[in-house]
């Protein structure tokens, strides 16, 4: 059974150009972007630099893994996991790399998912929350 995008109804998606340009964020995303700091209301104009690094650095991450499926023609659903732990909730940060025909332009799609803020309950959540910078397959088996 595959799980939905968005884990929970708290959680956000930000769709990303090649070049790391946001290309959409829906409401939940710019409520936890608020958490970065008071110039969210400016980050889907922003350019990447401009953006928390962590978020740029994942997109490339992300996109870099894409890439490289592309280049060996895997074309095995993949996603890729980081824990942001500069904002408080800490966000589960899941990326997922998306081809089209002519592999030009190339979309990344990052979810953010606040994470519970208990230690019992991040402890207990491992299973469903593998470690930072986890490939995992389509299929939810950890490789």
């Amino acid at each position: 059974m595959q799980q939905p995008l968005l884990s929970s109804p708290g959680s956000g998606m930000i769709v990303f150009s090649s070049s790391a340009r946001i290309l959409h964020m829906n409401g939940p995303a710019r409520a936890l972007m608020a958490l970065f700091g008071t110039s969210h209301e400016l980050w889907p104009q922003m350019a990447p630099e401009s953006m928390p690094s962590i978020l740029t650095e994942f997109c490339y991450d992300v996109l870099a893994q894409l890439q490289c499926r592309i280049e060996a023609q895997d074309w095995a659903q993949f996603e890729m996991r980081r824990i942001c732990h500069m904002v408080t909730p800490s966000l589960l940060l899941i990326g997922f790399g998306v081809p089209n025909s002519t592999n030009r332009e190339l979309r990344i799609i990052l979810t953010l998912n606040p994470l519970p803020s208990s230690p019992c309950a991040t402890a207990d959540s491992w299973h469903l929350h593998p470690p930072a910078d986890v490939c995992v397959p389509a299929s939810g088996v950890i490789s």
